[in-house]
């Protein structure tokens, strides 16, 4: 702000914050000073802006908070986000798919169809901000770490359970166990509900008889979640047993929304009203 002065430690400490944020960080400070009716930021002043920026941030690195950050309209600008869990490298104990091979693939698609240039070359606005940005999210299991909930475009790990009845002695550990309830017993046996399983291998480690055997790790291809005013959750569209069957299926997708969607409208919103226009068809 015109007229505000700062403290030379005070300006000192300021240069200790990223480049990128750092405007933005002078303002922020110089908002609550003068909000106080003062015209000198102090060293204790920027002290207590950035714990709670800190706070804000809540652990995000240097790169993934430039990317949250507003930016120019410009070429190179990154418009896409993609939040994939590390089950491999934090030895997981969930994990189901090795998830490299499909970040990489979609890693690989993203740069050579240059998807965030396309999609910045249909944003209108003077300004990038983080909801214009497609959101794609990996996770290794069902346990959704990396959301996939709230994704435009996501892959989630899963496996499917067989019974042998011939060996089951109808003890239920798999139904107490499974924390989807999607294993009931009747009297000849548990009932497996497919809608409601989301594919954990929870059952298969508590059989005591090893009568549950497990397909080979998949993936469920999700579209449309988000949050803000109006959230939804992505819905289930397909399954995919390699990288490229998902790629194919996300390219697809993608190319349609670059090619028919309104201009600035997000991804999430042009699936949902697609969708709905498809029910309403039926």
């Amino acid at each position: 702000m015109a007229g505000m002065r700062w403290e030379p430690s005070a300006e000192h400490a300021l240069k200790r914050v990223p480049f990128f944020v750092r405007p933005l960080a002078r303002m922020k400070v110089e908002e609550r000073v003068n909000g106080q009716g003062r015209g000198l930021v102090t060293l204790a002043d920027f002290q207590q802006a950035e714990a709670a920026f800190k706070a804000l941030r809540g652990g995000r690195g240097d790169a993934e908070l430039a990317k949250m950050l507003p930016q120019d309209n410009q070429p190179g600008v990154e418009m896409t986000i993609l939040e994939a869990c590390r089950a491999e490298l934090a030895d997981c104990p969930n994990r189901l798919l090795n998830t490299e091979p499909w970040r990489e693939t979609l890693e690989r698609w993203l740069r050579d169809d240059d998807v965030s240039e396309r999609l910045r070359q249909r944003l209108p606005e003077h300004k990038v901000l983080h909801h214009h940005k497609l959101k794609l999210s990996l996770s290794g299991c069902p346990n959704g770490c990396s959301r996939p909930q709230v994704a435009d475009l996501a892959l989630v790990g899963f496996v499917r359970p067989s019974f042998d009845l011939a060996d089951c002695t109808a003890c239920g550990a798999c139904a107490e166990a499974c924390p989807d309830q999607a294993i009931a017993m009747s009297g000849e046996g548990p009932v497996w509900d497919q809608d409601a399983c989301l594919g954990c291998r929870t059952c298969a480690r508590a059989c005591p008889s090893g009568c549950i055997s497990l397909s080979g790790p998949r993936a469920r291809i999700l579209l449309g979640g988000k949050l803000g005013r109006h959230p939804r959750l992505a819905q289930v569209v397909a399954e995919a047993a390699e990288p490229d069957q998902a790629l194919a299926a996300l390219r697809q997708v993608v190319d349609q929304y670059l090619r028919d969607a309104r201009p600035g409208q997000r991804f999430a919103d042009w699936w949902g009203q697609r969708a709905t226009a498809g029910t309403a068809s039926q």
